[in-house]
């Protein structure tokens, strides 16, 4: 017979030999024992390439052998210097073969060799690529590999044509828009922040000493409602401190709002993005203002619904004022899109964008988004 010594059944067979016969038992918490082991194992290979990776940076610079010196010719370090200057001079050779077309990069030497391989193990094990610091912005962010690029502007459906009779500036319909609307107490619209700690460089406004996203978040609130007439529950809870699993911690406390509240036909995941200047500020009128960007989880069950209204804040935000917005930037992620049919991530400016700029782009989002909001759920 068999007998059974954990109460839940789980674990892995063991033989033992009782009564001169072998028997199988079950040991308790095998199957965890063996998960844990597992993440053990991958954890001290990934420390072991580190470490191989760090001692790669002791190796000589070049692995070929040693010409022999003729006579009367100078020593390698009277040719090119000391050691520090036969680096720099390969670093620039590299930097310059990189921007320069037509000039011929040199050749990678052993420790660069061994370095890309680690490098590329040390990934594979991880997600961490320590040639690529984007790497870990991915893993923090949930952004991906193109947390850094340029978005991807496009106004177009996903069967890929352009909205017949569509121009950037101008409406995709001629619509009459009744704002302010009259407005019956019911959040039509839900306003978050999964990042709530993304703050902006303080401007001249009174915003604070560190304004944040969810202070960007509160007047944009404000603005629908005394502007549009439209009813916003702002939700202010921090969910990033510390960053990781921010979405995860995130989603119950959404999951129950939207249940409370069966009127809500907009969700607004409201963040600050992490890219360059140069790319996330606009002229406009002789002003700075921080761009907008449209971050559109491709990975969420209810995608295409999400995928509608998105395009749809697109064209009213060209409209509204062209060349604020970035475009939309389409990621294999979920963003808990999935909670709601027509959930949205919007980014505003970057960490290099102050208060003041954001906050001159805010007018226009507010009115795109009330355009938007009545052309998809108020319109006839």
């Amino acid at each position: 017979m068999f007998q059974k010594i954990s109460a839940k059944g789980r674990g892995r067979w063991a033989r033992v030999r009782k009564g001169g016969r072998l028997k199988k038992k079950r040991r308790p918490g095998g199957r965890r024992a063996f998960r844990i082991f597992r993440q053990h194992k991958i954890l001290a290979a990934a420390a072991l390439l580190l470490a191989l990776l760090i001692g790669c940076s002791f190796l000589p610079r070049r692995c070929t052998p040693k010409k022999t010196r003729s006579s009367g010719e100078p020593p390698a370090e009277e040719q090119i210097g000391d050691k520090g200057s036969s680096s720099s001079i390969y670093f620039y050779k590299l930097l310059l073969g990189c921007e320069i077309p037509g000039l011929k990069r040199p050749a990678a030497n052993c420790r660069a060799r061994l370095n890309a391989l680690l490098c590329s193990v040390l990934c594979a094990c991880t997600g961490i690529d320590p040639a690529n610091p984007c790497s870990v912005l991915s893993l923090e962010l949930g952004a991906g590999g193109e947390i850094a690029r340029q978005a991807l502007a496009t106004w177009k459906d996903p069967g890929n044509s352009v909205t017949p009779g569509f121009e950037p500036g101008e409406s995709a319909s001629p619509v009459f828009f009744p704002f302010p609307l009259s407005g019956d107490n019911k959040a039509g619209i839900l306003l978050y922040h999964t990042h709530a700690s993304e703050s902006f460089i303080p401007g001249d406004a009174a915003y604070g000493k560190k304004p944040s996203v969810v202070t960007m978040g509160a007047e944009l609130a404000r603005m629908l409602e005394e502007t549009y007439g439209l009813t916003v529950l702002h939700h202010r809870s921090v969910y990033d401190l510390p960053r990781r699993d921010a979405y995860k911690k995130a989603r119950p406390s959404v999951k129950k709002i939207i249940a409370g509240n069966p009127d809500i036909e907009l969700v607004i995941d409201l963040h600050r993005d992490g890219i360059a200047r140069s790319k996330s500020t606009a002229m406009i009128d002789g002003r700075e203002l921080a761009r907008i960007l449209l971050v559109h989880g491709r990975r969420n069950p209810q995608s295409e619904k999400n995928l509608e209204f998105v395009l749809c804040l697109q064209r009213e935000l060209e409209a509204v004022r062209p060349s604020l917005s970035r475009g939309i930037m389409y990621q294999d992620f979920i963003y808990n899109q999935d909670l709601h049919p027509h959930a949205i991530l919007i980014e505003l400016g970057s960490h290099e964008n102050s208060a003041d700029e954001a906050a001159l782009s805010l007018p226009y989002l507010a009115e795109a988004i009330a355009r938007a909001y009545y052309i998809f759920f108020l319109q006839d």
